[in-house]
C-alpha cells in the first residue's frame, strides 16, 4: 500500500475549513477601510499642472524686477527665501512709494518696460500708478487655491482695493493715533481723541504732517475729520502742535520727553522705540482707528517682460509662507488670518470690540487730494 505524503493529506481539511471560514465571514459585514492607492492613472489637478509649468518658465526668465517702498528687513528676507525655493532672483529698487511709482510712470512713458512688481502704499498705487495706466489686471494671475480662497482673508474676501481688481493689500495693521511718554502723562489722562484738546498739552503736542499724501499724518486727518469734525481740526490746530516730516525724530521727541503727547507718529518708528526700552505708549482711543496696510500692497506692471517669474513671485507672496516672512520681517499683521502673530506687539492687531476703518478703498485714497487741500487750510499756518 502507497502512503501519501503528510502534508498532502492536510490539503483537503485545509480547504474545507477555509471554505467553511470563508463561507461564515460573508455572512458578516466587514468594516469599511477607505483606502487611497495612487494608481499612477489619477488626474492631476489642473491648476497643479499649471503651476509646475509655471515654476518651469519661471526658472527660464530667472528674474523678477520689484519697485519696493519697503525696507531692507524684508529685501533680505524675501530675496533670500524666493531664491532658495525656486531658483530665481528678485531684483529689487527701493524708495518711498511716490519715488516708485514716479519712476514706472516715467520708465512707461519713455517706452521703458523694465519693472515686473510693485510694492508700495495704497495711496501710491492707486492715486498715481493707476490712473497713468502702467498696472495690469492682477486677480487673473492668482493661482494657488490657499491664495484666491476668500475664507482665508479678513472679511472673507480678496482684499482688492479696487473693481478692477488690480491693487492687492495683503498687510492690515492698526494705527495709534496717539502715542504718550508714559514719564509725563498719567495713565488714564488720555483715553480719547477728543482728550488732545486739554489746554495742558497746549505747544507740548508733536504730529506727523498732514498736509501731504502718504503717511499717517493724512490718515489721521482723514479718518478724524470724518468721525469728530472739522470744528475739532480747527481747535487741535489751536493747540499749536508741531509738525514735522522726519517721522523717526518726531517718536525720539516723544520717548526724550521734549513732546510728551504725538499725534499720528509712525508706527514702524513707535514699535523701533517701544522694543528698545524708550518710555513711550501708544494708544488706541474709544473713538477707534484705521487700519493700513503700508508698504504692503502688490500690483503687476502692465507690461512686465518676466510675467511667469512675476506671477510665481506674487502667489508665492500671497500663500502662508510668503505672508508669513513678510509678516516678520516687517512687523506688520498679514491680512491673512491664518498667519501667526506671535510675533507682533498685541497693539498692532485687530481686537474685538474696537471700530476699526479701512483708508485703503479707492474711494478713500481718491478723496486724499481733497483731503490734503482741507489740511493745508488748517494747518498750513503752522508749518514752518
Amino acid at each position: 500500500m502507497k502512503t501519501l505524503p503528510v502534508a498532502t493529506l492536510f490539503i483537503p481539511l485545509f480547504l474545507a475549513l477555509t471554505g467553511c471560514a470563508t463561507r461564515e465571514a460573508a455572512q458578516v459585514p466587514l468594516p469599511t477601510i477607505e483606502m487611497k492607492v495612487k494608481t499612477g492613472t489619477e488626474a492631476t489637478p489642473a491648476w497643479q499642472e499649471e503651476w509646475e509649468q509655471l515654476v518651469r518658465e519661471a526658472k527660464k526668465e530667472g528674474t523678477v524686477v520689484i519697485y519696493a517702498a519697503f525696507g531692507s528687513p524684508e529685501r533680505t528676507a524675501l530675496v533670500m527665501a524666493f531664491k532658495q525655493k525656486y531658483g530665481v532672483d528678485l531684483d529689487i529698487t527701493q524708495g518711498r512709494g511716490g519715488e516708485v511709482a514716479e519712476k514706472i510712470i516715467r520708465e512707461n512713458r519713455a517706452g521703458l518696460n523694465l519693472a515686473d512688481v510693485i510694492i508700495a502704499g495704497g495711496s501710491s498705487l492707486t492715486i498715481n500708478t493707476k490712473p497713468a495706466g502702467v498696472l495690469g489686471p492682477l486677480e487673473p494671475l492668482l493661482l494657488l487655491p490657499e491664495v484666491k480662497d476668500p475664507q482665508v482673508w479678513w472679511d472673507k474676501k480678496l482684499p482688492f482695493l479696487d473693481k478692477e481688481n488690480t491693487i492687492f493689500e495683503f498687510l492690515g495693521y492698526v494705527n495709534a493715533p496717539i502715542t504718550i511718554n508714559v514719564d509725563m502723562v498719567k495713565a488714564g489722562d488720555i483715553v480719547s481723541m477728543r482728550d488732545v484738546l486739554n489746554p495742558g498739552w497746549k505747544d507740548k503736542i508733536v504730529m506727523d504732517d498732514p498736509t501731504i499724501v502718504g503717511g499717517a499724518g493724512i490718515n489721521w486727518f482723514s479718518r478724524f475729520s470724518e468721525l469728530l469734525g472739522y470744528d475739532f481740526m480747527r481747535a487741535f490746530a489751536r493747540m499749536e502742535p508741531v509738525i514735522t516730516r522726519d517721522r523717526r525724530l518726531a517718536v525720539e521727541w516723544i520717548a526724550r520727553g521734549k513732546y510728551p503727547v504725538g499725534v499720528a507718529a509712525s508706527d514702524g518708528f513707535v514699535a523701533e522705540f517701544v522694543a528698545l526700552g524708550a518710555p513711550i505708549a501708544p494708544i488706541v482711543p474709544k473713538e477707534g482707528t484705521w487700519i493700513s496696510a503700508g508698504a504692503g500692497v502688490v500690483s503687476i506692471a502692465a507690461k512686465a517682460p518676466h510675467r511667469n517669474a512675476a506671477k510665481l513671485f506674487i502667489n508665492w507672496l500671497l500663500s502662508p509662507e510668503g505672508q508669513t516672512i513678510y509678516s516678520k520681517a516687517q512687523g506688520t499683521p498679514s491680512n491673512r488670518v491664518d498667519v501667526a502673530t506671535d510675533h507682533l506687539p498685541p497693539y498692532k492687531i485687530r481686537q474685538a470690540g474696537v471700530n476699526y476703518v479701512s483708508t485703503n478703498d479707492e474711494e478713500s485714497l481718491l478723496a486724499l487730494p481733497q483731503k490734503q487741500k482741507e489740511a493745508r487750510e488748517i494747518f498750513g499756518p503752522l508749518l514752518k
